[in-house]
């Protein structure tokens, strides 16, 4: 008979029991539940043992819980003495099976067996009883090393499957990455420094303009860079490695196409014990900001009527005259304010309307720009009314010389809408030197009024003369 007990839950499909007469109770009463069937051997082995040594009944007790019986029933083996062998160790107590050789491995249960000579065998049943013990290890081992694989196997499928999916979950945040980073122009980089190996992702190829996935050398890299910007993205670079820290930076490139680029550059650096290893960040192609951004405060700095910088440009021109050193007293002068009125000019629009006006803005500021030299800063600071800051150092009559130049050029017809009208030009000028941005604005100014009391058409300087003069704008408007 056999029967496998074992106090856990079945496994599933254990669904039938052995017939009650061929259980082996495994205690007073108790009800046992079935379990999975046995190694296989384990039951010919104890048929065996009992028919070569006599005995009345043989059991093996599995770590799990379940036990293989064999022989008459444990109820006719009761009268005969039982000796336990565990499987493992050699046998329990005294006893005459000292000499078999453990198992490897650890426990692999316990076998039980009642015969009238079990406990004073003679040599052959010692020797018969330790042979069955080897083979019942061997097949037990058998069982455990199948059962192992089968676990490793099972842990192996689960793992790579975890792995799969994680795998293309990464390919699935890559590929997100990638596409954010397309949209928005942004890539990651990479630099080793050991061996200043870079890594790049796509979008960063893209705006410099190699073949994504091209082998990268960072010498080539950086002949994109134009010469100042190199040496300042070198000087930050081996600032952040120094200090261990970052930096950023907005910066021209050319590509490798030859295509002017703004790129925002930010990196940080990687440290393992203390010591730089790597530096990371991101590039962002920043061309189409950078490109609004000037459209922007160009508009915000220029005069929509005639192109030239409006009165907020010149007013910041004007005011950084304080913070530059004029030099000593007996230096060259550095420069000159002009300021130009244009003379009747509102008679012009007043008669022909403000279409003619406009034209005659246009034309009158293209002349301004002409007739003085490319470094010349020309704005229009008013309705009528136009800025120069002649840059020095100049010589004596210079200034003038330029004032009679836009005199000329602004008294010469101006032609547009099918219309011919005359202007004028009233110049005044102040040099600069010896006072701040504000007085030298009153001063030039009061040399208009001075230019314009004279009979329009001319030019005056500031001079001693004209120091006295107060409320120049007031007594010019009141003019005809």
């Amino acid at each position: 008979m056999l029967d496998v007990r074992r106090p856990e839950a079945r496994l599933p499909g254990e669904e039938a029991r052995l017939p009650a007469e061929e259980a082996c109770p495994a205690g007073e009463g108790a009800p046992v539940p079935h379990a999975a069937a046995p190694p296989a051997g384990l039951a010919a082995l104890l048929d065996g043992l009992c028919r070569a040594l006599a005995a009345a009944a043989a059991e093996i007790r599995l770590p799990d819980g379940s036990v293989v019986c064999r022989g008459d029933g444990r109820d006719r083996a009761e009268p005969h003495p039982s000796v336990d062998i565990p499987l493992e160790d050699g046998p329990s107590g005294d006893g005459p099976f000292e000499d078999v050789p453990p198992a490897a491995g650890g426990h692999l249960g316990i076998l039980r067996l009642w015969a009238p000579w079990a406990r004073h065998p003679s040599a052959a049943q010692a020797a018969g009883l330790s042979g069955f013990v080897l083979a019942a290890r061997l097949v037990l081992e058998r069982q455990r090393d199948a059962a192992t694989r089968m676990r490793r196997d099972t842990e192996r499928t689960v793992l790579s499957a975890i792995v799969r999916d994680q795998s293309a979950a990464l390919a699935h945040l890559r590929a997100t990455f990638e596409a954010a980073g397309r949209v928005a122009r942004i890539g990651v980089w990479e630099c080793d420094l050991r061996s200043q190996r870079l890594t790049w992702t796509d979008a960063v190829y893209d705006l410099f303009g190699f073949p994504r996935g091209s082998p990268l050398d960072r010498n080539a890299t950086l002949r994109c860079y134009p010469p100042g910007a190199r040496e300042t993205m070198e000087t930050l670079r081996a600032r952040a490695i120094a200090e261990g820290g970052g930096f950023h930076l907005d910066t021209q490139i050319v590509t490798a196409g030859g295509q002017p680029r703004w790129m925002r550059l930010t990196a940080t650096v990687a440290s393992t014990d203390g010591v730089p290893v790597r530096l990371f960040g991101m590039k962002q192609d920043i061309t189409e900001e950078r490109l609004l951004a000037d459209r922007t405060r160009h508009r915000a700095e220029t005069d929509g009527m005639t192109g030239l910088p409006n009165r907020g440009v010149f007013e910041a021109r004007l005011a950084a005259l304080d913070a530059s050193d004029a030099g000593p007293p007996d230096a060259p002068s550095p420069g000159a304010l002009l300021l130009i009125d244009l003379d009747g000019f509102k008679a012009v629009n007043d008669t022909f309307g403000h279409a003619m006006g406009d034209t005659c803005l246009g034309q009158a500021a293209r002349r301004l720009r002409d007739a003085c030299r490319p470094g010349d800063f020309v704005a229009r600071i008013g309705g009528d009314e136009f800025g120069v800051l002649l840059g020095g150092p100049l010589a004596g009559s210079e200034p003038e010389a330029c004032a009679e130049r836009i005199v000329a050029a602004l008294h010469t017809r101006i032609r547009g809408n099918g219309l011919s009208v005359r202007l004028g030009a009233s110049v005044g000028i102040a040099r600069i030197g010896d006072c701040d941005a504000t007085e030298l604005f009153a001063r030039a100014d009061r040399a208009l009024y001075a230019a314009k009391a004279a009979g329009r058409n001319t030019v005056r300087s500031f001079g001693p003369a004209l120091a006295g003069t107060a409320s120049a704008r007031n007594r010019r408007a009141a003019l005809p």
